[in-house]
């Protein structure tokens, strides 16, 4: 539906954008802003220098800094960048300052066109807190919760989460997206529970202030989209249903919701635009709810109202022909509604599964690193809003959403079976996603049943590692991609050889320098697994003839040590180029013939030095072993260190104090989440190396132990965003 044949003449007129905001979501903006005709501009930190949605802008400014306080979430350096550019309105997308009712004045006090909310409206709805009251007068259901009272002691704020009932959720009045929440089972729990979230809360926000709600395991978190013109007209349009989630963070939306009754529907259609009406609402908004209960015990409650674009609108843009940009566009210069409810209508089904740079099967560590291969498909209809491309880099500094993949069908079944079909032909290499996580997920039977509530990712844990790498060894061909990939990178790698009969490339595999004699056997050590299935092996090149290798493999604790295994003769070429120039190992394909028998694989090295190998069965990611002992590995063994690169939020102990396993040391802050180290073993504090607000490496070493034995360090899974 094209709502500019629907509206009348609006008395302003934008020529000149600026979005405030970044990634995927700044992507999206000017591609319709530019539709329209448009000119579009960017804001960037120094990572983002040269990101993908600087590259689609028309003009970009920058904002210097790197973390999120310091660029986007400086007003005004942001208000200064768009009277730098020329520009006559801004869009703030969604997170950041989005929600800011201080931002939305400053905009229009620089007399620049605010496409959002009037700031009276967003203070209405910014903080939760004061939203349940407004919704509870506007005749909302509310979940049951409580407030916490400023300057309130340790007892009194127990007894608030006594008060509200077990199991309980910490969450921060300010913003939304799943930051500064926490699920909290005990009152033993609570108050360190409570420090995360206000402190997560703050750094993401501003704004420590936190409430309590009781918890509902299953539930279905359902939202309504609304639209509102500020002349007094108000329409929905129908619902989305966004209860598959990690850290309290959706993962996958789809729409219409398939375990809401007609009756709920209606009901929560009529309770958001009364929420709407009550509080003279204007432009794109989503209430949400919590959905309890089947058939016609069914319940709904008021969680939220978010006074902006929602990540996930292009499904509900998918079932109705619009376009809510567009629609926040013309309503912004001033145009008015000709549309009724009754011109809206529900066709089919859509599904949008969000990409991550993370692994879930290691707690949704983030990972990141330069992208080699970004790949998605674009050849049977699915939607792909893409923050980055081939080449990019995911910083530590911001949210790891690489993607959003968005298919629309004729029902829920075909949806479902396209959208798998475009996450398998997706291909992102040089950092770890949780691409096959969704697949999984889509294709469990408890997904295809609707079964789909706010446990589901915690009732289904199999699903979190549906590649889970076998105990036994890798397929030769894997060891030996992996193997190939480390000596290419090296300084002194081997040389590429032309085969006269192929026209293809072979490779030396060792290095002159490994060497002072022909003949003499190479080897790569590599390692694979983590903790006690953590298993190594040597691959040893031993003689060439005709272009090719005789290899094999040794688990012994030297390259030397132990059974040899033969794999057999191996060949690994890469395929010469148009003009018969080579292709470098950096294109990421390679493939391994062994004994005549050629498999294609995928490989790449990332900036932790971690190589990960892909094939047509099989994905692995591997660690080089190193020939001899290593310093750094003698200095990590004298205690825990940095998972990830990031910003040190909270040190929790001191040199001389002894503490017990599972006690956290040290918090690190990376991507917008809170990564907590902690002890496995009991031991005294024997220095502390890092300093709160400190950015660290990955693998660099935070604490050392005074212990004399080895104490081995891992990170919970108590990961939020």
């Amino acid at each position: 539906m094209n709502l500019e044949d629907s509206l009348g003449t609006g008395d302003r007129h934008i020529k000149r954008l600026l979005v405030a905001n970044r990634s995927e979501i700044a992507v999206r903006i000017f591609e319709t802003a530019q539709e329209m005709g448009i000119t579009c501009i960017a804001v960037f930190s120094d990572p983002d220098r040269g990101a993908r949605h600087v590259r689609a802008a028309d003009y970009a400014v920058h904002l210097p800094g790197s973390t999120s306080a310091q660029t986007y979430l400086n007003v005004p350096a942001v208000i200064a960048a768009a009277q730098r550019a020329g520009a006559d309105a801004i869009h703030p997308g969604y997170g950041f300052l989005a929600e800011s009712p201080d931002f939305a004045t400053a905009v229009i006090d620089a007399g620049l066109t605010w496409i959002g909310p009037p700031p009276e409206v967003i203070a209405a709805m910014a903080l939760k807190v004061t939203a349940k009251n407004v919704a509870a007068a506007a005749g909302v259901p509310l979940v049951p919760g409580g407030e916490l009272t400023a300057g309130a002691s340790e007892a009194e704020l127990l007894e608030s989460a006594i008060q509200v009932g077990y199991p309980v959720m910490i969450k921060a009045s300010a913003g939304g997206g799943g930051k500064g929440m926490r699920v909290v089972e005990t009152p033993q729990d609570f108050m360190s529970h409570l420090a995360a979230a206000q402190r997560e809360a703050l750094s993401s926000f501003g704004d420590d202030t936190v409430f309590l709600e009781r918890y509902l395991p299953r539930a279905r978190h359902v939202e309504v989209q609304v639209f509102a013109d500020g002349q007094g007209n108000y329409l929905h349009l129908f619902d989305r249903e966004c209860s598959i989630q990690r850290r309290h963070q959706k993962i996958i939306e789809e729409a219409p919701s398939p375990g809401t009754t007609d009756t709920t529907r209606e009901r929560m259609y009529a309770a958001a635009l009364a929420l709407c009406e009550r509080i003279g609402y204007v432009g794109a908004g989503t209430v949400e709810f919590l959905v309890s209960g089947d058939g016609d015990a069914q319940e709904f409650f008021f969680l939220e109202m978010n006074t902006r674009l929602q990540v996930e609108h292009r499904v509900t843009e998918e079932i109705t022909g619009t376009d809510l940009v567009q629609w926040q566009i013309l309503v912004a210069q001033g145009k008015t509604f000709n549309v009724d409810q009754g011109d809206l209508e529900i066709s089919g089904h859509a599904i949008e599964a969000r990409l991550y740079a993370e692994d879930p099967a290691n707690g949704f560590l983030p990972s990141v690193g330069r992208l080699a291969l970004f790949e998605a498909p674009d050849d049977f209809g699915p939607i792909v809003d893409a923050g980055y491309a081939t080449g990019d880099t995911v910083s530590q500094f911001y949210d790891p959403m690489l993607a959003k993949v968005i298919v629309h069908g004729p029902d829920r079944e075909s949806a479902t079976r396209d959208l798998i079909q475009a996450l398998s032909d997706t291909t992102v290499l040089g950092v770890v996603t949780n691409r096959e996580m969704l697949i999984a997920v889509l294709g469990s039977f408890p997904f295809f049943a609707g079964d789909t509530t706010t446990a589901f990712l915690s009732e289904h844990p199999t699903l979190l590692n549906p590649t889970a790498e076998p105990l036994g060894a890798p397929p030769a061909e894997v060891l030996v991609a992996a193997a190939f990939r480390h000596l290419e990178g090296l300084d002194f790698a081997g040389d590429w050889i032309r085969d006269p009969y192929q026209g293809n490339f072979a490779m030396d595999p060792v290095p002159p320098r490994w060497r002072n004699v022909a003949g003499t056997p190479g080897f790569v050590g590599l390692t694979w697994g983590a903790g006690n299935h953590k298993q190594h092996v040597w691959v040893k090149f031993d003689s060439r003839r005709d272009f090719a290798w005789q290899v094999s493999l040794s688990d012994g604790p030297g390259p030397f040590d132990g059974q040899s295994s033969p794999v057999g003769l191996v060949r690994v070429i890469i395929p010469a180029g148009q003009d018969g120039d080579l292709l470098p190992m950096s294109d990421t394909q390679v493939f391994v013939e062994i004994d005549g028998l050629s498999t294609r694989l995928e490989t790449v090295q990332d900036l932790a030095g971690t190589i990960h190998v892909t094939g047509p069965d099989h994905r692995f990611s591997f660690q080089v072993r190193p020939t001899t002992s290593s310093a750094d590995q003698d200095v990590a063994d004298l205690g825990p260190v940095a998972p990830v690169p990031g910003t040190v939020a909270a040190i929790e102990v001191e040199p001389g104090e002894h503490v017990e396993a599972g006690q956290t040391l040290v918090v690190l802050e990376a991507m917008k989440m809170e990564h907590r180290i902690t002890a496995d073993a009991p031991g005294t504090i024997a220095d502390v190396l890092v300093a709160l607000g400190q950015s660290v490496d990955a693998h660099q070493l935070l604490v050392t132990f005074a212990a004399t034995g080895e104490v081995e360090m891992t990170e919970k899974g108590d990961h939020h965003e």
